[in-house]
C-alpha cells in the first residue's frame, strides 16, 4: 500500500487528511474498538508513538490529520510506524 495514493492535501497548509482504513475504523485492539477517529489517534500514539490530531476536530471523524512541518526523515519514520502499527490490524 502506498500511503502517498490515499492522502488529501489541503492547499497552503503544512498538513494533511489521511482518510479512514477500514483496518483501522472498527478495528478492536486489546478489547477497545477504534471507533472514532479520536479512538484512532488515541491508539497510534500508543501503538506507534506517533502523534496525529483526530479529524472529528475538524467536522471529518473518518479522517485523522497529519502535519507535514518537519524533515522528510521525520516523515518518512512516521509513516512507517504508522503502517506497521496498521499492518498488526490486518
Amino acid at each position: 500500500m502506498r500511503f502517498q495514493d490515499h492522502l488529501h492535501d489541503p492547499p497552503g497548509r503544512f498538513l494533511c487528511f489521511f482518510p479512514k482504513l477500514p483496518a483501522c475504523w472498527a478495528a478492536s485492539m486489546g478489547g477497545k474498538v477504534l471507533a472514532t477517529s479520536s479512538d484512532v489517534a488515541a491508539w497510534l500514539l500508543d501503538e506507534a508513538n506517533v502523534a496525529v490530531i483526530p479529524g472529528g476536530e475538524f467536522g471529518q471523524d473518518d479522517h485523522i490529520r497529519l502535519s507535514y512541518a518537519t524533515s522528510m526523515s521525520n516523515i518518512e519514520k512516521g509513516l512507517k510506524r504508522i503502517r506497521d502499527a496498521i499492518m498488526k490490524l490486518i
